[in-house]
């Protein structure tokens, strides 16, 4: 290590301790585990039994679920860029809370009578509110927590995930009742959610940042290559949520002898490591370089999961229960590993006075691969005999991550600088 990197990273380190120790950014951060929290318990609730909430509640049918759904995920990723351009010259702590209440109103219009024009037009503005909410609480966590943002970026989404599975168990109270009444207490609690949310953040310190917030022409992220590079990285790396929950329990009743148990078995072993690892595997990841690292480890990770589950095709005995169990859990690694890489780099490598512009872009990968994913992932696991679809799939995230991750480290981004001056005060 030379002594200028010496110096940087002793640098960085009175920095943590320093966000670490003040008390209004503490009580920021309880504040930030708590919305996460409380959001995702909401939704939780009510999206682990929507589907049964459109045809039981609403009528709708599979087909016009599909539409609604999937109009109103292609008309917010058209949005999301103009948006999160124009997020970048608002009050992003401001912005949150009026987008969570928007959000838990437009849930409201489900109780209204409406024909199929009126579910698709509340169905859309329930996707574009949540999608455009998103980007900008990302950039809000980056502007309270300069040196520590992905450490903090962490705890909330284990927040996210614990907040997710407790909701969950409140859908499965709804769908055993089975009535309208049960399915509306969901989405009434969907709704108080995202209201907590928005009381939750005007909680949070006023941020006074030194970043220019007029108007600038064009989008500088579609125009960053290194930022590029680490989103369509990204996307191949960020399979494992596809190949964890699509791929592994149609894997298990199609290709193997494993009982249906098995199934929600591997959610739950998923959410207890993510609860108890995931803010210690983020360490390394608050600088380029180890988040790129980072990154390419969590796919590794993911490769060589799927590589095991070649392996588990047809009768499970001993050895292949413990191939899936160790898949299961490489599979957990990654995602724990390859979030915080990307959380890293999605920071590491945004303009400081364009955070939410480039949160944006960077959750296109996301969304591309909730599109993509499931498709290839059916694809592969279940249209290619013998096991050997996973072997592919293997190969189709690590080549292209590998590539993208010699790119990262080797591209230099010249108007990299240190965070703004700041201050901060309790404001409500």
């Amino acid at each position: 290590m030379t002594t200028d990197s010496a110096s940087d990273t002793e640098t960085r380190r009175q920095a943590a301790e320093a966000e670490e120790s003040d008390p209004r950014l503490r009580t920021a951060k309880r504040l930030l585990v708590a919305l996460f929290g409380l959001g995702s318990f909401g939704a939780g609730a009510f999206t682990s039994a929507q589907v049964l909430f459109f045809t039981q509640s609403l009528h709708r049918t599979p087909g016009q679920i599909s539409v609604a759904l999937s109009t109103a995920g292609a008309v917010a990723m058209v949005f999301i860029l103009p948006f999160g351009k124009l997020a970048d010259r608002l009050d992003r702590r401001r912005l949150v809370a009026l987008l969570n209440l928007a959000a838990g109103i437009a849930f409201l219009g489900y109780l209204l009578p409406s024909s199929l024009v009126g579910f698709v037009v509340v169905t859309g503005a329930v996707v574009i509110l949540q999608r455009m909410v998103a980007p900008v609480r990302s950039a809000l966590i980056a502007q309270l927590f300069p040196v520590t943002r992905v450490k903090v970026r962490a705890a909330t989404y284990v927040a996210y995930n614990a907040g997710f599975s407790l909701g969950s168990l409140g859908a499965a109270w709804a769908v055993s009742v089975g009535t309208e009444g049960a399915y509306r207490v969901l989405l009434f609690v969907d709704v108080a959610g995202f209201l907590a949310c928005a009381a939750i953040t005007l909680l949070l310190p006023v941020v006074r940042a030194g970043h220019d917030r007029t108007v600038k022409r064009g989008y500088a992220a579609l125009r960053d290559r290194p930022f590029l590079v680490a989103t369509a990285t990204n996307l191949f790396g960020s399979l494992h949520d596809s190949a964890l929950f699509i791929g592994v329990p149609l894997w298990l009743l199609q290709a193997t002898d494993a009982p249906h148990w098995t199934i929600p078995t591997v959610t739950v072993v998923n959410c207890l490591l993510v609860v108890a690892l995931q803010t210690r595997l983020t360490r390394g990841t608050d600088t380029r370089r180890g988040a790129a690292l980072a990154q390419w480890r969590g796919t590794l990770a993911l490769g060589t999961g799927c590589v095991l589950l070649v392996f588990t095709a047809g009768e499970l005995g001993v050895l292949g229960y413990a191939l899936l169990a160790c898949a299961v859990v490489l599979f957990t690694v990654s995602e724990m590993v390859q979030s915080a890489g990307a959380w890293g780099l999605s920071f590491s490598l945004a303009d400081e006075s364009r955070v939410t512009e480039y949160q944006a872009v960077f959750g296109l990968s996301l969304d591309a691969q909730e599109i993509v994913g499931p498709l290839l992932v059916t694809g592969l696991v279940l249209g290619v005999p013998h096991g050997w679809g996973w072997a592919l799939l293997g190969l189709f995230v690590v080549v292209p991550s590998f590539v993208g991750t010699r790119l990262t480290l080797g591209t230099p981004v010249p108007w990299r600088r240190a965070p703004a001056p700041r201050t901060a005060r309790s404001g409500t």
